[in-house]
């Protein structure tokens, strides 16, 4: 199977780096291996894929279109596995409980340690002995969990391992998993049982584990794998008695029934997805605050290098923000209404300073000497003569069109207007497209760095 490792939300396992190992043993297992590196999650890169691995994010939160993207791809097949540690969310100012709530699951914010039952002489490595009767736990007895932290789990998720009683917490779920659509998730309370360091994965059962969870993720669905029957041989034909010699044999034919596996029902309902255009989520991810922030502060930063182009049309300002805003990752239509508030906000605050200002600015009306009638009247007169001469003007600029212009040349006329009113849209929509190109190209050049 092919196996991708998020590295765009800044994890701290880096598959060939400090989790060599686990690449080597994946590899050694028939798996391709591969990591992301590309920001942001696009479901078009991970479709490519039958298995996304996020090894312990940090100090990066996904964004909504990204979490939609990784719910297609589950919903079609494919399976994500998640590895915490501890602090969970809260302690990596991570968001990956905004993925796993749709799959009634969630990483707690804690750390979890074993007075009795410890690794390396640490209480903060637990050695896990429970484990619930599954593919992913089958042949193993023990493993040690290297500072990690627990799961809460509802009704949609499936508890496979948890701490003994005498842990602090007590008796808490670990190791989990789940299911949505057509695909499966996984969420692990400890990243570095599987990594190079500490030597986490030779500890114990870490190995095998692995092993088992790579293994039974890339399968179909739920578990269920495909049975494998040898063929019956085919009966003898009967001799043929006295009486049926009197009379030929009807030959009779059979059409070929299909074979029909649990695999080859998932591959069909997968073809059928995929050429389905992608179902619309009902309910709307919000933003957290950190991220709206960000947004925000990311398309400030657009405008301000946009205005620098001295672009007077605002619906060209408004496209191009929106086309350089995407190349950034951020939905500039979700970010509008904030926006606008801001804007609002900024409106009414100039407007009231502009009042105060006139209102501080206002003297006293007896000493400003009011105009007589008879300036009043030159002034009228004057204003008079100045647009009679510009009506004038006017007039006599005004080209004659001939009253013998005939209908065919009028229709030549207008076919040219068309023409060079497609002309112009398109070259508008390539100079927009342009201008974005250029204007990225020299923010980046200026040295400033990328806000994710």
């Amino acid at each position: 199977m092919r196996i991708l490792f998020d590295e765009t939300q800044k994890e701290r396992g880096l598959i060939f780096d400090n989790f060599r190992k686990l690449a080597e043993t994946l590899e050694d297992s028939g798996h391709q291996v591969n990591r992301l590196d590309t920001f942001p999650i696009k479901y078009t890169v991970i479709s490519k894929y039958d298995i996304l691995v996020f090894l312990c994010p940090d100090g990066s939160k996904l964004y909504g279109h990204e979490v939609k993207a990784l719910l297609r791809f589950l919903d079609e097949g494919g399976s994500v596995a998640i590895f915490a540690n501890a602090g969970g969310d809260r302690g990596l100012n991570t968001n990956m409980n905004t993925l796993l709530k749709h799959f009634d699951m969630e990483i707690v914010a804690n750390q979890i340690f074993d007075y009795k039952n410890y690794d390396l002489k640490l209480e903060s490595n637990p050695v896990i002995s429970k484990f619930f009767d599954h593919s992913i736990t089958k042949g193993i007895k023990d493993v040690t969990m290297v500072s990690g932290c627990s799961i809460n789990i509802g009704k949609k998720g499936i508890e496979l391992a948890r701490t003994s009683s005498d842990s602090d917490p007590p008796s808490v779920t670990v190791l989990a998993i789940a299911s949505y659509g057509l695909g499966t998730v996984l969420v692990g309370g400890s990243y570095l049982m599987f990594s190079d360091l500490k030597s986490g994965l030779k500890l114990r059962g870490n190995k095998k584990l692995a092993t088992n969870i790579f293994n039974f993720i890339s399968e179909v669905p739920m578990g269920e794998t495909e049975e494998i029957t040898e063929e019956e041989p085919e009966p003898e034909p009967e001799k043929p008695s006295k009486t049926s010699l009197q009379q030929p044999p009807v030959p009779e034919t059979h059409a070929p029934i299909p074979v029909v596996t649990p695999t080859s029902i998932v591959q069909e309902l997968k073809k059928e997805m995929r050429i389905k255009e992608p179902k619309e989520e009902k309910t709307e991810i919000k933003l957290s605050k950190d991220d709206i922030y960000r947004a925000i502060a990311i398309i400030q930063d657009l405008e301000k290098d946009i205005s620098e182009l001295n672009i007077e049309d605002p619906g060209y300002r408004d496209i191009l923000l929106t086309d350089m805003a995407r190349r950034k990752g951020v939905d500039y239509s979700q970010i509008l209404p904030y926006l606008e508030k801001i804007r609002e906000k900024e409106k009414r605050k100039g407007e009231t300073e502009k009042k105060q200002e006139l209102k501080d600015s206002r003297t006293d009306k007896s000493s400003i000497p009011l105009p007589t009638q008879a300036d009043r009247f030159e002034k009228e007169v004057l204003v008079f003569d100045e647009t009679l001469e510009e009506q004038i003007q006017t007039s006599s600029q005004v080209p004659v069109v001939s009253q013998h212009l005939q209908k065919s040349d009028l229709t030549e006329v207008v076919d040219a207007i068309k023409e060079l009113k497609n002309s112009v849209d398109v070259l508008s929509a390539n100079l927009i497209h342009l201008m974005s190109e250029i204007v990225l190209e020299i923010k980046e050049g200026k040295g400033k760095k990328r806000i994710f």
